[in-house]
């Protein structure tokens, strides 16, 4: 069900987890520095997992207390919903565009998150319907359609080298919305569990040499007891 993302110097946080997730879980290193592929990879070994619902975890998160259990309570809610893909955080410096969508769910608001662009690119900007990809889950049969679609928009991922969170939102949202045209997609289809059963870890640096990484970044309604 699970694989958590790690890099070699961090392996033994992605240890520490391994037992809390519930089975099956698995960690996947990566030394190559390359965030996409790493993901991309992470979601083709979760397909291949038997369970309804697989995910991808960082290894710098916080886990709320009896956190297998509570997952389990949230993805049956989920069911109930009718979503297809969840995260269980969100970035604090989000909160503001958050669309609720039931007492415990909400989603990106796709008219108000900032766009992510490239000063030398002249293509599409994109808008990303996930808050961080510290802790992701899909439907299985959505997981199997991730790759190819990563094949299909290669140069989507060479325009923007270092982002993956907003990439796969794009897949996430057109695959889910039904949508073709990635530049029409109006509604985010991934919805965030409130409040948050993890949390961002700001005693560890990121591996990611980006600007947006050098600031805390905390949920604002994580807490242990948190379900």
């Amino acid at each position: 069900m699970w694989v958590v993302v790690t890099v070699p110097q961090r392996e033994a946080m992605a240890d520490a987890l391994l037992p809390r997730l519930g089975e099956p879980a698995v960690k996947q290193a990566d030394a190559s520095g390359d965030v996409q592929q790493s993901h991309i990879r992470a979601w083709r070994t979760a397909a291949a997992f038997a369970t309804p619902w697989v995910g991808v975890v960082q290894d710098d998160v916080i886990l709320c207390d009896d956190f297998a259990a509570r997952v389990r309570r949230r993805l049956a809610e989920a069911e109930g919903l009718g979503f297809s893909a969840i995260s269980l955080y969100n970035h604090e410096h989000l909160d503001a565009c958050l669309e609720p969508v039931h007492p415990r769910w909400s989603r990106i608001d796709l008219r108000k998150i900032g766009a992510i662009s490239r000063p030398e690119d002249q293509g599409r900007p994109i808008r990303s319907a996930l808050p961080g990809e510290q802790c992701v889950l899909v439907r299985r049969e959505v997981a199997h359609g991730y790759e190819a679609f990563a094949h299909r928009n290669a140069d989507l991922y060479r325009r923007f080298p270092g982002v993956h969170d907003a990439i796969l939102g794009l897949f996430l949202n057109a695959h889910l919305g039904g949508v073709d045209d990635l530049d029409a997609i109006e509604t985010s289809q991934v919805y965030i569990a409130i409040p948050n059963l993890v949390d961002h870890r700001v005693d560890v640096e990121s591996t990611l040499a980006h600007p947006s990484h050098a600031r805390a970044r905390r949920s604002s309604s994580f807490h242990p007891g948190a379900e």
